[in-house]
């Protein structure tokens, strides 16, 4: 599921701000803050370009392994 953020639509608030919330798609967004019940927005995450997660090299940043089949020799090999 999706995370979205959310920022106060006035000031001062005594929550979080920006906070962010799991939901599915097909949820509507909020129209309040779930704690203190102030109105609230959507925001844009501060997303820049496509990352890829699972590229090698974050993988092996990260301090993962990534393993794929070898199907000549059977198995798995480290990539």
């Amino acid at each position: 599921m999706p995370i979205y953020e959310y920022r106060h639509k006035h000031e001062p608030s005594k929550c979080k701000d920006p906070f962010e919330v799991i939901a599915a798609i097909k949820d509507d967004a909020l129209s309040e803050c779930p704690t203190c019940g102030q109105p609230v927005e959507r925001i844009l995450s501060a997303f820049k370009g496509k990352v890829n997660i699972f590229a090698d090299s974050n993988l092996k940043e990260k301090g993962f392994t990534k393993l794929v089949k070898d199907h000549v020799k059977g198995g798995y090999r480290k990539v």
